[in-house]
């Protein structure tokens, strides 16, 4: 490593500033949806009374 001239209780603030951009890209992603209850809760709605609109219509 090359000698950086620094006194050995301070840092290298390129060092920090490439953390802190690695820091901040990390929190840049796009988060996923999380998904809707009410949503699953219609869906399921919906096939339970496919269910039973088919059962009716075969006995």
């Amino acid at each position: 490593m090359a000698d950086q001239n620094l006194p050995e209780n301070e840092q290298d603030p390129g060092a920090n500033t490439q953390m802190f951009k690695a820091f901040v890209s990390e929190g840049a992603a796009p988060a996923e949806p999380k998904s809707n209850g009410r949503i699953f809760a219609v869906a399921a709605a919906a096939a339970l009374l496919v269910v039973v609109i088919v059962l009716i219509a075969v006995l």
